[in-house]
């Protein structure tokens, strides 16, 4: 999955839209947004938060960054159609391994059910 400039989250309303009327859950060092938005005509829109709180140094929370859209762009075409999804990393997110990032990515999206299961 290509994450182009019409698959990201641009405009501080969209994340706001997805945090305040979303649904959202927390793991151990992320968290997820997702709202569905049927104006995306069977598209899916990813954004990502990376705050100081999150890691004090800019490389920290590039790499960080860098990690959440490889998770994304290895499985962002297993999620439902239509959604608006956030992923912020939390304060312990600096320290985890990209597969821990990922195994955590994965726990909080089958728990928000977004996940398309295949039959």
């Amino acid at each position: 999955m290509e994450l182009s400039r019409q698959r990201r989250l641009r405009q501080w309303a969209e994340f706001h839209l997805v945090r305040t009327v979303g649904q959202s859950a927390a793991g151990k060092y992320l968290v997820i947004g997702s709202y569905t938005n049927d104006d995306l005509a069977g598209e899916r829109k990813f954004g990502f938060v990376t705050s100081k709180k999150a890691a004090k140094k800019a490389v920290t929370r590039n790499i960080l960054r860098r990690r959440l859209r490889q998770i994304v762009r290895q499985h962002g075409d297993s999620l439902i159609e239509n959604q608006m999804i956030v992923s912020i990393a939390r304060w312990k997110a600096k320290d985890a391994t990209y597969s821990e990032l990922e195994n955590d990515w994965l726990k909080i999206v089958k728990r928000l059910k977004i996940w398309k299961e295949e039959a």
